[in-house]
């Protein structure tokens, strides 16, 4: 059996096209993550762009400048300290009950560019982030804040989930009691006092993941002939006439599939991963995954989260592989076949939603849209069924598990029971 998984493996990697392919699909993430680091911009304390490794460590020496636990008195202490810098030339009632516009030109003239760059320091967007609603400038609502709601800073991240909740996705959803119950309950799981500190590298993991749907086409396009092929060649008579034609060697085609879908797969997540923490850095890892939104309600260290997506990318990657293998045994054109799955895997990306939450619930299933790092553990995604509640990681393990459990058998089986013309 092993020798039949070993050829039909080789098999796989023999076609030109698929050379072409799988290595054109692998230099291309090796270009886009380069680019990911070239095109990393900040400025520095005197407003000079940075770009590229010394604007990732300017990044890294900023958020290390503020890290340590988020204790309610740390809070407390930099909430006033702020205060202080944001209002030592400007009222807090002069930017009080102002739009956001008004506000900005009260401030742009009261300071000079470098007292102007500290205000607007993202360190304490991130720590105002619970009291921000709408539009508002971080001044103005440290204007608004009194040592009692400071002192109430976790109430006020669980607050922020509540008035999230309320909104439905911007108007586009109603959580269901269910819903409201399980997202927060999922919120005041999460560990506190919270920490924060420089997580760069796997923050920049979860950032590209998405690049992965292009290994994923790649894959596609590789197992496209396994069964196809041996229509279009004639060989499907010889193949099904030999002695284990209809056992062991369909047997062995569907895992070589598989195991070449693990490896590429791997190969990509390696050039993800590999590049992302060894410019932005591997430390942060054990931070909870709120040093990217307070708001996010999973209780996640940075590494988990970004495991998590990897391994969900992965079972995205079997089922296409597995739906892939099903199409190749009931269609003879290899074109498309890979047309279907390239559309199942770009096509969502560019369907708007209309204003529908059903839409947008049912777009955020395929690879293009799950994989999105804002989208997979900020949105408050979940599915009610009754009283059950699945978020969408749960639902994407569960719902791609289950297309290649039913996919990888059915398409040995249509290939096992294929007549030959």
């Amino acid at each position: 059996m092993f020798d039949l998984v070993k050829f039909e493996f080789k098999k796989l990697l023999a076609r030109r096209t698929s050379q072409m392919v799988s290595a054109g699909i692998m230099a291309l993430l090796c270009v886009i993550m380069a680019l990911n680091v070239v095109q990393t911009k900040t400025s520095s304390s005197t407003g000079e762009i940075l770009g590229g490794t010394a604007a990732i460590a300017q990044q890294k020496a900023r958020a290390e400048a503020h890290e340590g636990v988020l204790t309610v008195e740390r809070v407390q202490e930099e909430v006033a300290a702020y205060r202080a810098l944001a209002f030592s030339k400007v009222d807090p009632s002069q930017v009080e009950g102002l739009s956001a516009e008004a506000a900005y030109a009260v401030m742009k003239e009261a300071y000079d560019e470098d007292e102007f760059r500290a205000i607007y320091d993202t360190y304490y967007s991130y720590l105002l982030s619970p009291w921000i609603a709408g539009s508002m400038e971080q001044y103005q609502v440290a204007a608004q804040l009194g040592d009692e709601d400071v002192a109430g800073f976790y109430g006020a991240v669980a607050d922020s989930l509540q008035r999230a909740l309320d909104d439905g996705m911007g108007g586009t959803w109603a959580y269901s009691d269910a819903e409201r119950a399980y997202w927060t309950e999922k919120q005041a799981a999460v560990g506190e006092p919270l920490s924060y500190g420089y997580a760069g590298g796997w923050g920049d993991v979860l950032a590209c993941l998405g690049f992965l749907s292009f290994a994923m086409v790649a894959v596609c396009v590789v197992l496209t002939p396994v069964f196809a092929g041996e229509y279009q060649d004639r060989t499907d008579a010889v193949l099904l006439a030999a002695r284990y034609g209809r056992s062991k060697l369909v047997a062995a085609k569907i895992v070589a599939s598989l195991a070449f879908a693990t490896t590429y797969y791997a190969l990509a997540t390696a050039v993800i991963v590999g590049v992302a923490l060894a410019f932005f850095g591997a430390e942060g890892g054990d931070l909870p995954v709120q040093v990217l939104a307070l708001g996010i309600p999973y209780d996640l260290t940075m590494a988990e989260a970004a495991w998590t997506a990897i391994g969900l990318g992965y079972l995205m990657t079997l089922g296409l592989a597995a739906l892939t293998l099903l199409l190749s045994s009931k269609l003879r054109s290899q074109l498309a076949i890979f047309a279907v799955c390239a559309a199942l895997v770009f096509l969502p990306g560019m369907i708007p939603s209309g204003g529908s939450g059903a839409i947008l619930h049912a777009l955020y299933l395929f690879p293009i849209n799950a994989l999105n790092d804002q989208v997979l553990y900020n949105s408050l995604v979940s599915y009610p069924l009754g009283p059950l509640v699945i978020d969408l990681v749960g639902l994407l393990a569960m719902l791609y598990a289950v297309v290649l459990a039913v996919c990888a058998p059915l398409a040995a089986r249509a290939f096992r029971r294929h007549q030959v013309m």
